[in-house]
């Protein structure tokens, strides 16, 4: 069996619940297992050969992370043993409550832990900076890696205001406090455009915790998304209620709208929120990699 016997993951303070649960009841593989391992590493190297530079693995708390690093060092190896210097990957870390278990220095951490796996594949120094995590504690708890231990430093961390896991309604993944706010909640909820414009600018003039704003934090991400009226289908032609076949009372669907419009600007209408063409945000990106 190449996959882990069918159990929810319900329990996000259990490491092994988060590495051998079925999350959201897809089939969860058995990463502890040579030969998945070796079919994951095929698949990097496949992205690779067909024009990707890098990768970003999602839900990486729910790998373990011995077999993370294992999977990279085959990736390493199949390349020849060496990365490329462009190459990059992120792991989506949501820390949530359980921030201890996920960037403490336990055996199931994707910091110190995975640290020190990821150096008995061969990957340290500048390699070693090419593995990154989507770094969930910014804004509020930026540093929180280094209440455990001297932290993983700022060139390894990927950050961003909202993210879509905060998207949904009733949805609080991530806390952002008065440092960020979400731009699609339903109402808003106290985020304006202007507001959300002002944090995403922030982002990249002098982001939270940064004290060098050329050398910090070098990958920084922005999101456009959709806005939510009243439904949480997606504009995209296929959510429509029309299309509904069985139990429909209750569809909430959404018409199609297409998602390029030349010349469409930022924070306008109802469908898609477009925030990457927002003049100020482009304006102050073009700043911080010095093309002002």
């Amino acid at each position: 069996m190449d996959f882990h016997c069918d159990k929810a993951c319900n329990s996000w303070a259990c490491p092994s619940n988060l590495n051998t649960g079925w999350l959201v009841g897809l089939a969860d593989l058995d990463t502890s297992k040579d030969y998945v391992r070796t079919r994951i590493a095929d698949f990097f190297v496949d992205l690779l050969s067909i024009g990707f530079t890098g990768f970003r693995i999602d839900a990486a708390k729910h790998i373990h992370p011995d077999d993370l690093a294992v999977i990279l060092g085959k990736f390493k190896t199949y390349l020849g043993g060496e990365l490329p210097e462009d190459w990059f990957t992120w792991l989506e870390v949501l820390t949530g409550g359980e921030g201890q278990l996920l960037t403490g220095t336990g055996d199931y951490s994707f910091t110190y832990h995975l640290n020190d796996k990821l150096a008995e594949q061969g990957i340290v120094g500048d390699d070693l900076d090419k593995v990154k995590l989507w770094w969930a504690p910014y804004p509020v708890e930026p540093l929180m890696d280094t209440y455990y231990g001297p932290g993983i430093g700022t060139k390894r961390k990927v950050i961003q205001n909202d993210d879509h896991d905060q998207q949904s309604d009733g949805s609080s993944s991530r806390s952002l406090n008065d440092q960020g706010c979400v731009l699609v909640k339903p109402n808003n909820q106290g985020c304006s455009a202007d507001k959300h414009r002002g944090y995403e600018v922030g982002l990249f003039t002098m982001p939270y915790s940064a004290t060098d704003n050329d050398n910090d934090y070098p990958i920084r991400m922005v999101l456009s998304s959709y806005y939510f009226t009243n439904s949480v289908g997606v504009p995209d032609g296929l959510s429509s209620c029309n299309d509904c076949k069985v139990t429909c009372d209750y569809c909430q669907g959404r018409e199609k709208a297409a998602a390029y419009v030349e010349n469409a600007k930022a924070y306008e209408g109802t469908d898609y929120t477009r925030v990457h063409r927002d003049e100020a945000i482009i304006a102050a990106m073009r700043k911080w990699v010095h093309l002002d």
